[in-house]
């Protein structure tokens, strides 16, 4: 997750400090309490096994077990079933935490909604229903990272309508990593400690919920949507658009000077067509930090890639009668950042204090892009096919040939570096005394070798550090001076799922975190080795799939111990184990065998985790009404100014609107208001304040945009309120006075 501001726990120090030592107290035999449930292999898959391996508990991390079976692929096509849907995720939209920066934001609101685009692949199996074809699922989801419960809930809840159709091994969920997204979905505790709110809550059931049901959703639609297709790929350079954020951690890679650039520049953009020649979808990857609003924004959005998915789906969806659903889904983005910044940013990386600004700029850039690859590329043909399975990451064996020269290796027991807390360069926490680059060797409680803080209040913070960490150290971590050991505190799962995706001459890498720039370039390198003479010309590497498991950066930029480094938890050779492992399910994919899994996905669903108090009433003056405007906008306005409308609400828990709206921006024509703009709009914003206890306020903005026509309009305001005689929820609505834009 992160870059910002700490990328979990802990952006506020007294949040870090009382996280530390709740958990110093507690720590005495302290285990990660997981009851694990298997989610079942396929059947078809089962009875496919002709031979099997079968590995001891000693060796099962390190090789895979196989079965061989027969291929049925015998020529390519070109032409598959397409499908796409999409579905809101937003939840909560006040009083709940947000996810990514960690740093202690509480929701006010919606800037723009967020969704779940499904797409789903498969082979055409037209005339052969009584035998499908292979199939996959991908999802990109407005998420700050995904995790393993939401995995399985949706998977569980696909199996209930389709049986095994939809299945962990072929279905893929990413986030694309706005850190301006709904927290509380994740059962972990490292990731609800880094989802708190004012109340320190860090679980919201109602936004889990809505993230699960929302993905199902969207997966759904896309499914009833499936027809015959065809897939078209592009790829261009989006060039001086991001910047890396730890070149001095880049630089240390011996390979570094190999490449002209330190980011990845390539954008990748994979087109479905129905036969007919209609636009279904596109899935468009680029490394970049979704940050370009910063740690102090406090409205729900999906950021630069948000903006870039409404554009595009406005341009190539107006004038198809079929669903359009556009996602820019995210690559190797672990050290990449927007090159304009975000407004709260270190010295270097600063962008321009109108959050507004710096997400157009940065989604305008990626949509300029994509509009110009969309016309562009080459027909995919080939197979659809999968390879996918869970491992353990505690005392995973990684080969010597994986390492570098470094002989075999064992990885170490999860834990994050001093460095991790000062976040990223795109959100740093300020917290004294802690900044990145701070090694085993270098570190010191009065900071007499790299001098960068050596004022008193940097030295008391590493002291009352230290003591906890001071026995936590662990010679396994190398450099690293250890700071969470988050394994011994049983605050994460070890458990992580690997996935690699055939889509024709396409191999789509879903990798459950964040791999920097040098770690992309080599997990690519390492699959089409394997996969180039099997009709692969394309890997795509995919952050943030599946599930989280912090950073990925390379041996080298381990040693640095800059954030990522800090925040690769098991140790210098994490990357290694993964390119051992997508190294492995290639060669399986390319041999046509199967893989099994050497660990259970981690259930903690059965546990019970701490939530905010939910609404108890809604109250209002007796001389009101609900949705009263309590103030009017002006008269006029012209283009490029704010026009606002205050409103007596309720709280916006009280009903989601899921697939609705707070508010509505509407043009009166021909004697009658038709709605024009929503809350899903990135022109409006839906802000939410509490007056006192019971009482609150809703303030609708909609910044008018260049191209709106001239005319009247109104703002108007939706909500639900709760009774607190009779604990009914009830809708009400009101409308501002009109108003021209010139």
């Amino acid at each position: 997750m992160a870059t910002s501001s700490i990328a979990f726990p802990l952006l506020r120090p007294s949040m870090l400090l009382l996280s530390i030592c709740t958990a110093a107290l507690s720590l005495t035999g302290c285990e990660a309490d997981t009851a694990d449930t298997a989610l079942d292999q396929p059947a078809s898959m089962q009875a496919q096994a002709t031979t099997k391996n079968t590995l001891s508990s000693s060796d099962s991390s390190m090789t895979l077990s196989y079965s061989a079976t027969a291929s049925t692929k015998t020529l390519p096509t070109s032409q598959y079933l397409v499908g796409s849907g999409k579905a809101d995720i937003t939840g909560a939209a006040a009083e709940t935490g947000m996810f990514g920066y960690a740093a202690g934001q509480v929701v006010q609101g919606i800037n723009d909604r967020l969704y779940a685009h499904a797409f789903i692949i498969g082979e055409d199996d037209s005339g052969q229903s009584n035998n499908p074809g292979q199939r996959v699922v991908y999802v990109s989801a407005d998420m700050g990272a995904m995790f393993t419960a939401v995995k399985l809930e949706v998977i569980k809840r696909l199996q209930a309508d389709y049986g095994e159709l939809y299945h962990d091994d072929n279905v893929m969920l990413a986030a694309t990593h706005t850190h301006v997204g709904n927290a509380g979905y994740s059962h972990q505790q490292l990731y609800q400690i880094a989802s708190t709110d004012d109340t320190l809550a860090g679980y919201s059931s109602q936004n889990f919920n809505a993230i699960v049901g929302g993905i199902v959703s969207s997966i759904k639609r896309a499914h009833d949507t499936l027809t015959p297709g065809t897939l078209t790929l592009a790829q261009g350079e989006l060039k001086g658009a991001t910047v890396n954020r730890s070149e001095f951690a880049y630089n240390n890679n011996v390979d570094a000077k190999d490449f002209d650039s330190n980011v990845n520049e390539t954008m990748t953009q994979l087109r479905l067509n129905a036969a007919d020649g209609t636009p279904v979808g596109l899935i468009n990857w680029f490394a970049l930090h979704p940050t370009s609003f910063s740690n102090q924004f406090m409205h729900l959005s999906a950021d630069n890639k948000g903006f870039a998915q409404l554009g595009a789906e406005k341009i190539f969806g107006v004038s198809s009668d079929k669903p359009f659903v556009a996602a820019f889904a995210n690559a190797d983005e672990g050290d990449v950042l927007a090159a304009g910044g975000n407004a709260n940013s270190k010295p270097g990386f600063q962008g321009s204090d109108n959050e507004w600004e710096n997400v157009r700029r940065d989604g305008q850039l990626q949509l300029d892009k994509a509009v110009e690859l969309w016309n562009q590329g080459v027909p995919v043909a080939g197979p659809v096919d999968v390879r996918a399975r869970w491992v353990d990451l505690k005392g995973y064996q990684v080969d010597g040939k994986f390492t570098n020269g470094a002989g075999n290796k064992v990885l170490c027991t999860a834990a994050r570096g001093y460095s991790f807390a000062a976040g990223g360069e795109n959100g740093p926490s300020n917290i004294p005394g802690v900044y990145e680059g701070m090694t085993r060797e270098n570190f010191r409680i009065n900071d007499d070798i790299n001098k960068i803080d050596q004022s008193f209040l940097g030295s008391l913070t590493r002291g009352a550090f230290g003591i906890v960490s001071t026995v936590n150290q662990d010679d396994c971590q190398a450099e690293k001076q250890v700071l969470l050991p988050t394994g011994n505190w049983g605050w994460i799962n070890t458990e992580q799922p690997v996935q690699l995706m055939r889509i024709g001459s396409i191999a789509l890498v879903a990798i459950p975190g964040e791999p920097t720039t040098m770690v992309g370039r080599r997990i690519r390198a390492a699959v089409l080795t394997q996969l180039k003479d099997s009709g692969i010309d394309t890997v795509i590497v995919n952050g943030l799939a599946n599930n989280y498991s912090g950073y990925l950066s390379t041996r080298e930029e381990f040693a640095t111990q800059h954030y990522e480094g800090a925040s690769t938890e098991y140790g210098p050779y994490q990357t290694a184990a993964y390119i051992q492992e997508y190294t492995q399910l290639a060669a399986a994919l390319r041999d046509g065998v199967e893989v099994y899994d050497s660990a259970t996905p981690p259930d903690r669903s059965n546990k019970s985790f701490s939530e905010r108090p939910g609404v108890v009433f809604d109250d209002k003056p007796i001389h009101q009404r609900w949705g009263q405007a309590l103030t009017q906008p002006d008269p006029s306005y012209q283009k490029g100014e704010v026009a606002t409308a205050v409103f007596r609400a309720a709280h916006p828990k009280n009903n989601l609107r899921t697939e609705d709206t707070f508010l509505t921006v509407q043009r009166y024509e021909n004697g009658q208001w038709i709605d024009y703009l929503s809350d899903s709009d990135f022109e409006t914003t839906y802000t939410w304040k509490r007056q006192g206890g019971a009482y609150s306020k809703a303030i609708i903005d909609w910044r008018i945009a260049d191209d709106t026509p001239a005319g009247t309009y109104r703002l108007t305001h939706q909500g639900d309120w709760k009774s607190g005689w009779t604990r009914k929820i009830k809708p009400y609505s009101g409308a501002s006075n009109s108003f021209t834009v010139q």
